[in-house]
């Protein structure tokens, strides 16, 4: 089960910054997103990893 929700969670974020790729943005902007997303990403991964150890 922590496999299915860590791969759900991966495939969410991979999808949001697919979104972000395709989106029509200027590049930097487009960066900015992409960076903002992947903090995201990685601070909730660690929330998610944390609560699946308890």
């Amino acid at each position: 089960m922590k496999k299915f929700i860590k791969n759900l969670f991966v495939g969410g974020v991979l999808g949001f910054i697919a979104g972000l790729l395709f989106a029509p943005s200027k590049g930097e902007e487009t960066r900015k997103k992409v960076e903002e997303a992947v903090q995201k990403g990685k601070e909730k991964f660690e929330e998610i990893k944390s609560s699946l150890k308890k």
